[in-house]
């Protein structure tokens, strides 16, 4: 499909939706739940996802020439392991160029760029940069406010880079001030901080504040530590501060940037289950804790953020796919925001939910509702990678991993346009 995708976004911008149900959930991306997931291999492969009505799928990258979208066989001799996907938000082409990271192992790990308007593609592994070794497990990934893209690796010691694009050129560098430690969420707020996590059971959830805006060479990274447990009795969450990762200080000897997750242990920092993607919504940065099956929410205007279950089955506000299996939460894993500012969360899990967690009214600080949107049926798959691009409020760029057929894809699903002339 080498059409083009940009005069897409402009369509979709320029639209408006007409429902004759009410929404549950609001906004340019506003749906009617569905009731239950659907199973899987119950719709074909090129049409994955079960949606909501009205809504429509297209694919726009593949791993195989199959369903019309852009060829991108990224990592030849095995599965491409599509990830998590941006575009470059920012510059004068902005909305232009798709980057994606690819999750395989073995220092085969690659970057992927593919022009939306003109369907010509680059493919990135380590080498082209004289990294060594290779990368490995390559999962975050992340547009900076100013204007670079960030990626890393969800490996014991991953590192974390941070690459010049120019549209299909990238240049890449290892960024180690930002902590050693398996990443995978990557999430920053406008005074230029950046937040990652350790995707383990037991691991931490980290703050880097750089010297400069915009330079990730040098800076101070911290930890997460909760000092008082909620009343809720919900392990991690409550009054928290953030503690210094400074060897010589808060009892930590080992530097971070040779192992991050040393570091936290020897401050004593929060243990987490499994903290995987972060997604940053006004002053609120949410962390998704996929072993525990909830995602957080953490204040960042404060030094002492008060930690929340936004959503969980602990605090009622979705039900455990255990006690529901047609109705329910299990392994929550990566997280975007769309354009209303709605939490939009898929399942590390067959079959592959995407939920989305509407907003926090009553200030209690846990989502009001939280409504299924989406199930993805293709057999032996997971959704990932779900993300809103800023030109396209209408329209959600998710990943099709790990595919029994072997074709992994990105899929761009948009919602009705029934624009009222």
């Amino acid at each position: 499909m080498k059409k083009s995708l940009l005069s897409l976004a402009v369509t979709i911008s320029l639209s408006s939706l007409v429902f004759a149900d009410q929404p549950a959930v609001t906004g340019p991306f506003k749906f009617v739940p569905k009731v239950q997931s659907a199973a899987t291999g119950s719709l074909p492969a090129c049409e994955p996802f079960s949606l909501p009505a009205g809504f429509t799928q297209t694919v726009i990258v593949e791993e195989k020439a199959v369903c019309g979208g852009i060829v991108v066989d990224a990592v030849p001799g095995q599965s491409d392991l599509t990830d998590m996907n941006t575009v470059n938000e920012t510059g004068v082409q902005a909305g232009r160029f798709l980057y994606r990271t690819h999750e395989t192992g073995g220092g085969t790990a690659a970057l992927s760029v593919i022009d939306l308007k003109t369907g010509e593609t680059a493919v990135y592994t380590a080498a082209d940069f004289g990294i060594s070794p290779g990368w490995s497990r390559f999962d975050g990934i992340l547009w900076t406010k100013w204007g670079t893209l960030l990626a890393a690796e969800e490996t014991t010691k991953g590192r974390l880079f941070e690459c010049a694009a120019e549209g299909l050129v990238l240049e890449c560098v290892d960024r180690p001030a930002l902590g050693r430690m398996a990443h995978e969420g990557i999430a920053g707020d406008p005074q230029g901080a950046i937040y990652v996590g350790d995707e383990l059971n037991g691991g931490s959830i980290y703050k880097f504040v750089p010297n400069s805006y915009g330079d990730l060479s040098t800076g101070t990274l911290y930890g997460l530590d909760i000092l008082d447990e909620g009343t809720d009795g919900i392990n991690g969450t409550g009054l928290g501060e953030w503690v210094a990762l400074v060897p010589g200080q808060n009892g930590v000897v080992t530097d971070p940037t040779v192992d991050a997750r040393a570091a936290a242990n020897e401050a004593g920092l929060t243990d987490y289950l499994r903290p995987e993607d972060a997604e940053m919504i006004g002053q609120n940065l949410y962390f998704a804790t996929t072993t525990d099956n909830r995602v957080l929410q953490i204040p960042t205007n404060t030094a002492n953020p008060v930690v929340t279950e936004y959503v969980g089955v602990n605090i009622g506000n979705i039900s455990s796919e255990t006690a529901s299996p047609l109705y329910g939460l299990r392994s929550p894993d990566n997280l975007a925001s769309d354009h209303a500012g709605n939490l939009v969360i898929v399942e590390d899990n067959v079959p592959s939910d995407i939920w989305v967690a509407g907003k926090d009214l009553n200030h209690d600080g846990a989502a009001d509702n939280v409504e299924l949107f989406a199930t993805l049926t293709t057999l032996g798959a997971e959704g990932t990678g779900i993300y809103f691009a800023p030109s396209m409020p209408k329209a959600m760029f998710v990943n099709v991993q790990h595919a029994a057929d072997g074709n992994d894809m990105t899929v761009l699903i948009t919602a009705p346009s029934n624009a009222k002339k």
